[in-house]
C-alpha cells in the first residue's frame, strides 16, 4: 500500500516539532537555561497551533479573504514593554545555530505550489504567525505573507480652470495705413523778364 502525501499542513507540523527538539537538546547540553528553552518551545508551539487551526479553517470555508480596510489617522504607539525573549531578527539561530537547516526546510516549503495555494485562501489570517515565524529564523518571506496594504483615498478633485489660449509667436501684421493725396503740385514761377530790348520797328529811331 502506497504511503499517503503529507499534506503542507503536515509538513509544516513537522518541521516545527524538530525545531523544538533542536532547541530542548540545547538544555540537555548546557547551552541554554531551562526557563528559557521552556519559553522559546512554548512560543514555537504557539505557533503551531494557531496555522494548523488556521488552515483548517480555511480549509472549510470558515475563513474569508480579508479585504484592505481604509487608511485611518495614525495613533501615537505606546512603548513596546520588553519581553523575556530576544526581539531582534533571527534571535532564533543566534541561540540554537542548529536551527539553520529547518530555516531551509520551511523556505522551502513556503514556497512549495500547494502550500502557496493553501496560504492563498486565507492569506490575511495566517500571514502574520509565519511572519514572526521567517522573522525568528531571518528568513526571508515570500511575496504572499507581506503586509497588506492599506488602501489610498482618492485624490481631491480640483476645479477645472479656463484654459488661456496661448500667446502667438509672431505679432499680427498691422493693416497698412490709408493712402492720403498726393500734394498739390507747386505753382507756376513767372518766367523772368526779358533782359534784351524788344525789336526796333522799321522807320522807328533807334533809341539814344
Amino acid at each position: 500500500m502506497p504511503t499517503p502525501h503529507p499534506t503542507p499542513a503536515e509538513k509544516f507540523a513537522t518541521i516545527l516539532l524538530a525545531l523544538t527538539l533542536a532547541v530542548d537538546a540545547r538544555r540537555a547540553w548546557g547551552k541554554l537555561s531551562s526557563p528559557l528553552v521552556a519559553l522559546i518551545v512554548g512560543r514555537i508551539r504557539d505557533l503551531n497551533q494557531r496555522v494548523a487551526r488556521l488552515i483548517v479553517r480555511s480549509q472549510d470555508g470558515r475563513i474569508a479573504p480579508r479585504r484592505p480596510a481604509a487608511r485611518r489617522p495614525a495613533k501615537p504607539r505606546r512603548p513596546r514593554q520588553p519581553g523575556p525573549l530576544p526581539v531582534h531578527s533571527g534571535w532564533l539561530l543566534t541561540l540554537v545555530p542548529e536551527a539553520v537547516g529547518y530555516r531551509g526546510q520551511l523556505d522551502h516549503l513556503l514556497r512549495d505550489p500547494e502550500m502557496a495555494a493553501l496560504l492563498a485562501a486565507a492569506p490575511a489570517a495566517i500571514r502574520r504567525p509565519l511572519r514572526s515565524l521567517c522573522w525568528m529564523l531571518r528568513l526571508r518571506p515570500p511575496p504572499l505573507l507581506a503586509r497588506p496594504q492599506a488602501a489610498l483615498p482618492p485624490p481631491p478633485q480640483r476645479p477645472l480652470r479656463a484654459r488661456v489660449s496661448p500667446r502667438p509667436a509672431c505679432p499680427p501684421a498691422r493693416a497698412a495705413a490709408p493712402a492720403w493725396p498726393p500734394p498739390p503740385p507747386p505753382p507756376p514761377t513767372a518766367s523772368p523778364p526779358n533782359s534784351s530790348p524788344p525789336a526796333r520797328a522799321r522807320g522807328q529811331p533807334r533809341p539814344v
